[in-house]
């Protein structure tokens, strides 16, 4: 398997080259299908008194899906030992929906009524923010290849890049459409209104 690594701010050493490639070696059964696997390490500055000045990010590719995890701190070994039972547990899922992901099943499942309200229920929101608060877009992707999906597909994806939320076409209706988690672990889904 190759890993491929970059360091920003950061020099990759031996020893932790030796150390990622240790923890790649233990998921091998999981990593059978990867096609590529991208290692960086960078060097960030600390805020709010707290310690982490090293982000170590992993990307697996996998067959339609990738995997991300990342993880914060100043010690780049206890990093990659906070990291490894998250990356596992995203290769299991993977694995879980395997079928799903390839294709070979369908993602249709039944809706929920109380998530079928929580949807309706959604308004516009009438906040206005600070004048003085200007943001600021930090990073910016665009994807060529955007196959319509089921949002339980949508919801996997999401889950296997470690985000809060995740854009994409529903197959259902042709429409674009966002699912997000919920800070009580449940998911939402928004899609633009008819008018």
């Amino acid at each position: 398997m190759k890993i491929i690594f970059t360091g920003r701010g950061v020099k990759v050493t031996k020893g932790i080259r030796a150390k990622v490639q240790e923890m790649m070696s233990k998921h091998k059964k999981l990593l059978r299908k990867v096609n590529k696997i991208d290692v960086e390490l960078k060097h960030s500055k600390p805020h709010r008194g707290i310690d982490t000045d090293i982000k170590l990010e992993i990307t697996v590719t996998m067959p339609r899906a990738l995997i991300r995890v990342e993880e914060k701190g100043s010690d780049l070994y206890t990093i990659v030992d906070g990291i490894d039972p998250i990356l596992r547990r995203r290769l299991i899922r993977y694995h879980d929906h395997e079928k799903k992901l390839e294709g070979k099943e369908s993602w249709r499942t039944l809706e929920n009524k109380k998530f079928e309200k929580e949807i309706e229920n959604i308004k516009e929101d009438d906040y206005v923010g600070a004048s003085d608060v200007k943001p600021v877009i930090t990073r910016y992707k665009e994807y060529s290849k955007n196959s319509p999906m089921y949002p339980a597909e949508a919801i996997e994806r999401m889950e296997l890049l470690g985000h809060e939320a995740f854009l994409f076409k529903n197959i259902e209706n042709g429409k674009y459409a966002m699912v997000y988690k919920k800070s009580d672990g449940t998911y939402g889904l928004v899609e633009p209104k008819e008018s």
